[in-house]
């Protein structure tokens, strides 16, 4: 008996439009930019992340978003303090 399990792979990109950051379903071929409404092509990415949990999924946006603020180390410290 062939018993197919479908797990869902996430990722983090990022807009090069607007620079949003945003979760994806990795099995898609695109998503629309929540902020700018660009189309964008997950073949042509940068995948900053991959992961099969959504929570993790949360953090690594979390993570890339204060990256592009400039405070990454401060947000690390926080998750690990949550744990």
């Amino acid at each position: 008996m062939n018993i197919m399990i479908n797990i869902m792979k996430f990722g983090v990109i990022v807009c090069p439009k607007c620079k949003k950051v945003k979760g994806v379903d990795l099995s898609s071929k695109t998503t629309k930019c929540p902020r700018c409404g660009r189309v964008l092509r997950l073949d042509k990415l940068k995948i900053y992340y991959e992961t099969d949990s959504r929570e993790k999924l949360q953090q690594a946006i979390g993570l890339k978003n204060a990256e592009l603020d400039g405070k990454y180390n401060e947000f690390k410290e926080l998750l690990q303090t949550r744990r």
